[in-house]
């Protein structure tokens, strides 16, 4: 296998217990993205490149604002402005020089098209996707080759449902015949399992606002209404 294994990680998010342990992975990912890109790595004239060329994709754009980390932020805004302005002025230059409503509205959308192209892509992103591709395959691996690991993923949670269908893709490369088998049906049986058992979680958490229940148990549902959502999207889900 060509991957490098990520066994600690993954044996500990298992661990915490949480509607996706892959969730978790990615999310400490995506913090450690923003910091690296926003450390000593923006004064590396290699990386300036790979910013000034790809950037970030919206969102992490506003999560790489909101880490209040102004001067390395600014000194990648500066030169991404520059290269961004080598695709956009000359647009803007002919949009104003033209009379023509039609041929305005062409240009427009030239500019339209440099600005998808230029959005088409997110470091962090790829980033994460690397950490992603070894954490799946990790999964795939210890199934197979671990049996306390095999026990602990059968008694988990299970994961959310984008993040099992990651590891059903990375399952294809790393297992094969039975294993590869029994593996497809273990992730199916915990995410319909798991479904389940959010749903009943959040039609509880409805009968508790009823007045005849006011006085009953919540079950440990009280935060169901947010493992709900976690399990149908998931988190440090890839743009």
């Amino acid at each position: 296998m060509k991957e490098v294994l990520e066994t600690i990680p993954v044996w500990d998010a298992l661990k915490e217990d949480t509607e996706c342990p892959i969730c978790s992975l990615m999310k400490k990912a995506e913090e450690d993205a923003l910091k690296y890109y926003l450390g000593p790595a923006v004064m590396v004239p290699e990386i300036r490149v790979e910013i000034n060329k790809k950037g970030y994709c919206n969102k992490h754009w506003q999560m790489l604002a909101d880490l209040n980390k102004a001067q390395p932020l600014a000194l990648s805004l500066d030169t991404y402005y520059e290269e961004s302005k080598k695709l956009y002025k000359p647009k803007f230059e002919q949009i104003k020089n033209t009379s023509n409503p039609r041929k305005a509205l062409k240009l427009f959308a030239q500019f339209e098209e440099a600005v998808q192209s230029r959005e088409d892509g997110c470091l962090v992103c790829d980033y994460m996707k690397k950490r992603l591709d070894r954490y799946a395959a990790t999964f795939a691996v210890l199934y197979k080759e671990d049996s306390d690991f095999r026990a602990a993923l059968a008694n988990s949670k299970g994961f959310c449902i984008h993040h099992t269908l990651d590891l059903v893709h990375a399952a294809k490369a790393e297992l094969s015949g039975g294993d590869l088998a029994s593996y497809l049906q273990l992730l199916a049986n915990l995410l319909d399992n798991n479904l389940d058992r959010v749903q009943k979680d959040v039609w509880w958490m409805t009968q508790k606002y009823k007045s005849e229940n006011k006085e009953k148990p919540w079950n440990g549902c009280e935060d169901a209404f947010k493992r709900g959502v976690d399990k149908l999207t998931g988190k440090g889900i890839l743009s």
